[in-house]
């Protein structure tokens, strides 16, 4: 049996059974298992991550080819299906007769004798083309049509066609199942942007200016990064470009004092550090001490030393004194709906019911944090998600409890080519399918 695939029916299983984030469990089951070559890895890694964006296609197909519904078999024969149906359709270097073969294989391993000559059937049929697909009308039944084919669940793709139309929808839903760009972002405390580009040239590896981040890379073809030297001397970052603008939102000048909430892993941490040139002090916020861990060695491998990470829950009140910060980032959990195409597990793990109860914890947060701030300090929220309840819903309500605080336009303190992504009420605003970043919203408040 191929142990890259029976790898990657391990993680998926293990996944639907915790409805977790994906990244974590994959490094642990993949990444450090020393048995599995790099080829391995890539290989399980375009298996499992394809089939989580492209999970409704692949249940909607398996569905006209199944006498049982898709959501009434065992899970683990629905992954291998799942995972057969991905390579048939989605990997044209894996011929159909091999995809169909080592399917029938993991599905022997069930020892269940029904399931293999099931996973057989199912699966010749598909890379035959036996039946026909047929999909919901595109024109009647919008986002039956959506969801299915462009696999997002419906309940969001309901929310978003009332938010962005039909085409925007469609374009969206397209840009989250593509394989995102690596960013990067330039630590300047070691190297610029054209010393970082020269260093990389020199190693064989393209790399290209980031259009809206002053500090950001395109990279293409990256190696693997636990061993790549510019990453781990320090001279690199992994950070979505929109990611990095949120920091220049705040703006912090050298020998601040600023206070970062939900801090960790601290990608938007040591961009703020960057910022202020390692100067005054950075108390760095977060609920999770093994995140905090992650947080103080990127501190470490980038040679950022005025961070103090601290484990408190920042819906509860903050051990410091009133007006101690000269400014306050507040990055929120959230939905992350802006960043589907990075993690398409979000698609079914997040239910719609999250909204409202982020929304809530998000509000609780941004009350911890005001009485922080000085007069003429600036408090800035940010998430990584698409809705408006988690959004500029937050901010209003905020601004109708706290008079004292008023919305500034961030459009100001990007660089130039910016000015696409900011909105008429001053909110930064990126989208996948339109500024190929992840999808960010970011305000900037001051208090009087």
């Amino acid at each position: 049996m191929d142990q890259a695939r029976k790898k990657a029916l391990e993680v998926l299983t293990r996944w639907e059974k915790r409805g977790s984030t994906m990244d974590p469990l994959f490094d642990a089951y993949v990444v450090k298992d020393p048995l599995l070559t790099d080829l391995d890895k890539a290989f399980v890694r375009e298996i499992v991550y394809g089939v989580l964006r492209w999970r409704s296609r692949l249940d909607w197909i398996i569905a006209a080819y199944s006498r049982i519904k898709p959501s009434r078999l065992e899970r683990a024969v629905l992954a291998i299906l799942r995972m057969g149906a991905y390579q048939i359709l989605f990997m044209d270097r894996v011929p159909a007769a091999a995809a169909v073969d080592e399917s029938v294989k993991l599905a022997k391993g069930l020892r269940k004798k029904e399931a293999t000559a099931f996973v057989n059937g199912i699966l010749r049929g598909i890379a035959e083309g036996r039946r026909e697909i047929t999909y919901p009308d595109l024109r009647t039944h919008s986002s039956e049509y959506i969801a299915a084919f462009h696999s997002h669940p419906q309940w969001l793709v309901r929310r978003w066609v009332d938010q962005f139309g039909r085409e925007g929808t469609i374009a969206l839903c397209e840009a989250n199942n593509q394989f995102p760009p690596l960013a990067v972002r330039v630590n300047t405390l070691k190297a610029s942007r054209a010393e970082a580009i020269d260093q990389l040239h020199d190693e064989g590896i393209e790399a290209s200016p980031t259009p809206f981040s002053p500090v950001g890379l395109c990279i293409k073809a990256p190696p693997a990064l636990v061993s790549w030297g510019p990453l781990q001397q320090g001279w690199l970052q992994v950070q979505d470009e929109a990611a990095q603008l949120v920091s220049l939102i705040l703006a912090p000048k050298p020998g601040d004092r600023i206070l970062d909430l939900c801090a960790a892993p601290g990608g938007k941490t040591t961009h703020l550090a960057q910022l202020m040139k390692d100067q005054g002090e950075i108390i760095a916020v977060d609920v999770s001490q093994a995140k905090l861990a992650i947080l103080k060695e990127n501190c470490r491998r980038l040679g950022i030393s005025i961070v103090k990470a601290m484990a408190l829950d920042a819906t509860r009140p903050l051990p410091f004194p009133s007006g101690s910060f000269d400014g306050c980032l507040v990055d929120a959990p959230c939905t992350g709906l802006g960043t589907l195409r990075r993690h398409p597990e979000g698609k079914w793990r997040i239910k719609e019911q999250d909204i409202l109860r982020l929304q809530e914890m998000q509000g609780q947060i941004l009350r911890q944090a005001t009485p922080l701030i000085k007069e003429g300090g600036i408090l800035v929220y940010s998430t990584c998600t698409l809705t408006r309840e988690e959004n500029e819903g937050v901010i209003s309500a905020f601004l109708s409890e706290h008079k004292e605080f008023s919305l500034e336009t961030a459009s100001e303190l990007l660089p130039a080519g910016c000015e696409g992504l900011v909105d008429s009420q001053g909110y930064l605003r990126t989208l996948p399918h339109r500024h190929n970043t992840d999808g960010f919203f970011a305000a900037r408040l001051r208090r009087r």
